[in-house]
C-alpha cells in the first residue's frame, strides 16, 4: 500500500519535532516541492498554449539543475551503487539529449552551465567524459559567437 504524498508529509511533519537535522531536511523536502510545482505548472501553461520549444526549455532548465543538485549531493548522501547507477544513467541520457539536439541550448544560461557542471561530476568513464568534452568545446564555441555578434 502506497502513502499518498499528503499523508506522506502529515507524518513527516510529526516526526520534525524530533531533531534540528530533521528540520532541515524537511525544509529542504519542502523547498523542493515547491520548485517543482512551479516548474510543472510553467511547464503545463507552455504546453496549453502548444509551445513545445518553450516546454522543452522548461523541462531541460529543471534537469539541468536536477543533474546538479545531484552532483553536489552524492557525496554528503552516500547513495547506494543502484542510486549511483541510477545517477550516471539519467547523466548519460542528458548527455545525449544535449548532443543530440545541441543547437537548443544557449550556453550563456547559468542552467546549462550548471546541467553541465553536474554532468562532469557525475561521468568519469572516458568514453563519457570525451563525449561531454566534444559538447562543452562545441557550446564554448557558440557562446563565443554569440558574445562577438553582440559587441558594438
Amino acid at each position: 500500500m502506497k502513502l499518498s504524498p499528503i499523508l506522506f508529509v502529515g507524518v513527516m511533519v510529526l516526526l520534525s519535532s524530533c531533531s534540528t537535522a530533521t528540520k532541515e531536511n524537511y525544509q529542504q523536502a519542502y523547498e523542493q516541492y515547491l520548485c517543482d510545482g512551479d516548474v510543472t505548472m510553467t511547464t503545463l501553461r507552455a504546453l496549453d498554449t502548444g509551445d513545445i520549444p518553450r516546454t522543452k526549455r522548461v523541462m531541460m532548465c529543471s534537469m539541468h539543475m536536477t543533474l546538479d543538485g545531484l552532483a553536489f549531493l552524492g557525496p554528503q548522501s552516500h547513495p547506494t551503487p543502484e542510486q549511483k547507477q541510477e545517477e550516471i544513467k539519467l547523466a548519460r541520457e542528458v548527455l545525449n539529449y544535449m548532443l543530440a539536439h545541441r543547437d537548443d541550448f544557449d550556453p550563456r544560461l547559468l542552467s546549462v552551465k550548471f546541467g553541465l557542471r553536474g554532468m562532469r561530476k557525475i561521468l568519469t568513464e572516458p568514453e563519457d567524459v570525451r563525449r561531454l568534452t566534444k559538447l562543452t568545446d562545441y557550446l564554448a564555441g557558440v557562446e563565443k559567437k554569440l558574445l562577438e555578434t553582440q559587441k558594438p
